[in-house]
């Protein structure tokens, strides 16, 4: 449809701010930001009215009070992997991407880096690993923002020792939907820094760091300091050969890892409890048959010749992957592996054969230092989940059932995933991720399905009481009253930073449907 005569008043005011190089409003650019990796729902996203790419935090706070000023709706994007909940919602609407602020500052000495929102985690690991530094890389890809993992989902294939990514947040520069800067921890002294993530008084990273996060409704995090871990390997990344078929191995003294399977999952669970307990491992984690066909495969030829040949669900079931880093010395490697060898054998677990640990060691295990997972699965159409929670590991066979039984209904038209359960160890098994994945072509026949299994699964959450990646990405009007009513401290929280309802709205709380009681 034809821009109105607000749309001219907004994009030439914004021009004014940034200059005409970065600002776009062109409707087949705007297209491009209606999707993101998984395809299941390009062009039936609504698009955007603006496009801008501000250089630094002064640049998004002259583009928030303009959008408080003349009332048009903006939200805030890192990577957009993760598009659906940045979308455009609604006329006038503005997304901001912060694709020119792209900076990484090691600070050695006392393990942090300072980033902003477009540095990747493969950029900020990459600088980190030439100081003997490590940060952890979610699995939905390394080339996600650093910042807005830490904001969002965290989840990272080393969580057993490096954690919940959101613990890891130091000092940040944040913008408010009023334009005000809000600057936490030890930014908030003069002089401070970013070293210190609490205080002074009221630790403010609460309002924004959880499993789903606020989604950019309560601001703009336009720098923020991570905590960084000891990192014993090379200071490049080995790999050898060309992708598809790519190595990567590192020093067998101060790296190794192990595979084991197991009669029955209870036992893979009880194997990781005991682990936990041991406090060691740096990766441990349970992975199904289909993500091991789904990493290892070439091609889709070999994807299917292999799956319907059933190698791996013959040779990886009721799997255990442990990764040891001998991060003090080669001492301390030998000793956890001799103290995991005991634990699996006391569990009734055992090794896999050489045959299959070297068809996967090799080429894929060590994607978990710096991974690109999603992207690697959406060469095969796309894919979908049907549960994404972290809880106690004692809570994780009743999520994967109900899981399970809402997959199966819609399969067909998923394709075969063999009840594909991922469990991730974090913070050394005190709580884990589960998930389910499967195959999902880009079909209208699919994304109907999804629509209606997202529904479900929602409704399935809160009825469960189990508040997982689905509860968390609807709205708090929508389920805050089975949860304490959480809803109306949110709302309180959202009017008091963003009375005009600017900030990616109705996302985190839509006002109108609390005064409605909806």
């Amino acid at each position: 449809m034809p821009y109105d005569e607000k749309h001219k008043l907004i994009f030439d005011e914004l021009v004014n701010i940034l200059g005409p190089d970065y600002v776009f409003d062109d409707p087949g650019g705007m297209f491009a930001y209606t999707r993101d990796y998984t395809a299941n729902f390009v062009g039936s996203m609504p698009r955007a009215e603006f496009v801008v790419a501000p250089g630094g935090t002064e640049d998004v706070q002259q583009i928030i009070r303009l959008a408080n000023r003349l009332s048009f709706p903006f939200s805030v994007i890192g990577s957009a992997q993760s598009a659906p909940m940045s979308f455009a919602g609604g006329p006038y609407w503005c997304i901001i991407d912060p694709k020119r602020m792209n900076k990484i500052e090691i600070v050695e000495k006392n393990m942090y880096a300072i980033i902003e929102p477009y540095a990747t985690c493969a950029e900020v690991q990459a600088e980190a690993m030439k100081r003997g530094l490590y940060t952890g890389t979610p699995e939905a890809g390394s080339q996600l923002s650093c910042l807005a993992n830490h904001l969002h989902q965290g989840i990272h294939g080393t969580a057993n020792r490096t954690g919940f990514a959101a613990r890891n947040i130091l000092g940040m520069e944040w913008v408010l939907p009023t334009g005000e800067v809000l600057r936490t921890g030890s930014l908030a002294m003069p002089g401070g820094g970013f070293f210190w993530g609490v205080g002074p008084g009221m630790d403010a990273r609460g309002l924004l760091r959880a499993y789903i996060g606020a989604l950019g409704a309560l601001g703009v995090v336009t720098k923020m300091a991570v905590k960084l871990y000891p990192w014993p390997g090379p200071r490049v990344f080995p790999t050898e050969g060309i992708q598809p078929v790519k190595k990567s191995e590192f020093p067998p003294e101060r790296f190794r890892w192990y595979f084991f399977t197991y009669p029955t999952f209870p036992q893979v669970m009880e194997g990781i409890r005991e682990i936990g307990k041991a406090e060691i491992g740096f990766q441990v984690q349970h992975i199904p048959p289909l993500f091991f066909n789904w990493w290892r495969s070439s091609s889709n030829e070999e994807y299917w010749n292999v799956w319907l040949d059933e190698y791996w669900q013959k040779n990886a079931k009721n799997s255990l992957l442990v990764c040891i880093w001998g991060v003090a010395s080669e001492k301390q490697l030998k000793y956890e592996e001799k103290v995991l060898k005991q634990i699996v054998q006391e569990t009734g677990g055992e090794p896999v054969s050489d045959e299959v640990y070297e068809r996967w060691v090799p080429y894929a295990a060590n994607n978990w230092f710096r991974e690109n997972y999603s992207h690697r699965v959406a060469r095969f159409g796309s894919f979908s989940l049907s549960a994404l929670t972290s809880e106690a590991l004692d809570s994780l066979p009743k999520c994967f059932q109900l899981a399970f039984d809402l997959a199966d209904k819609y399969t067909p038209p998923f394709l075969d995933h063999d009840h594909a359960d991922w469990m991730l160890s974090y913070d050394l098994c005190h709580f884990a991720h589960c998930e389910i994945d499967f195959s999902a072509p880009n079909t209208e026949e699919i994304r109907r399905a999804l629509h209606q299994m997202a529904r479900e699964a929602t409704k399935e959450e809160i009825r469960q009481g189990i508040p997982g990646y689905m509860t968390g990405a609807v709205p708090f009007h929508r389920t805050g009253r089975f949860f304490a009513d959480t809803h109306l401290i949110a709302a309180k929280i959202k009017k008091a930073l963003d009375a005009n309802d600017v900030a990616n709205p109705r996302r985190f709380i839509n006002f109108d449907k609390i005064k409605k009681g909806k």
